[in-house]
């Protein structure tokens, strides 16, 4: 269980990642990026499921 939690937060974390390159890529120098709160929420999505690995309820 504790495995398929942190590849599962791992790919969300590159998912992020990617979205993150291609908007900064594409958006205009000194404007916000169009998927931000998207990207933010996946990051995050990704760390709790990459942490929730080490408790000791899944070791």
């Amino acid at each position: 269980m504790a495995i398929f939690l942190v590849l599962s937060g791992l790919a969300l974390l590159i998912l992020a990642l990617v979205l993150f390159l291609r908007g900064r890529k594409d958006a205009p120098q000194g404007t916000p990026l169009p998927n931000g709160r998207g990207i933010m929420l996946l990051t995050f999505a990704g760390l709790i499921l990459s942490l929730a690995s080490q408790l000791p309820i899944f070791q």
